[in-house]
């Protein structure tokens, strides 16, 4: 894994590369966009696996899905990190597929719709984490 930090105003969001193959060994599913919307308690309050084009509408969401804490536990897990849920009101995490590896149009798109996220919050109310399955680089040896 490869972490980059990306640094805007008072919010530090990841950014998280994995290939394929760490996706598909991993826990949460592997698919192309995902949303995973946690509350400032780190309760998981919306998942989707597909485009989603009024994401302002999962912000209005107030109940815990259920299975918050094992979803939780499974994107931890592939990150290898601790989250602090409490910094923000709300911690977005989405997957996107580099272009590198081929079109994803629905990826795209929902990059655009958490772009217009980004510049409509505050930055003190949404922390915004990108999961980038990227191309796997293969070395052949003589």
């Amino acid at each position: 894994m490869s972490a980059g930090l990306l640094f805007a105003g008072n919010c530090m969001a990841e950014n998280y590369e994995f290939t394929h193959r760490q996706i598909v060994a991993s826990p949460i599913n592997n698919t192309a966009p995902q949303l995973f919307l946690f509350n400032s308690k780190g309760q998981l309050i919306h998942y989707s696996d597909s485009y989603l084009q009024n994401i302002l509408s999962i912000f209005r969401k107030r109940e815990v899905l259920p299975n918050s804490e094992q979803s939780k536990s499974d994107l931890l897990t592939l990150l290898n990190t601790k989250v602090d849920f409490s910094a923000h009101d709300y911690t977005l995490f989405h997957t996107s597929i580099d272009e590198a590896i081929g079109p994803c149009e629905p990826c795209r798109q929902q990059e655009e719709k958490i772009a217009l996220l980004d510049a409509k919050f505050p930055k003190d109310k949404l922390s915004i984490h990108k999961i980038t399955i990227i191309n796997e680089v293969y070395t052949l040896k003589d």
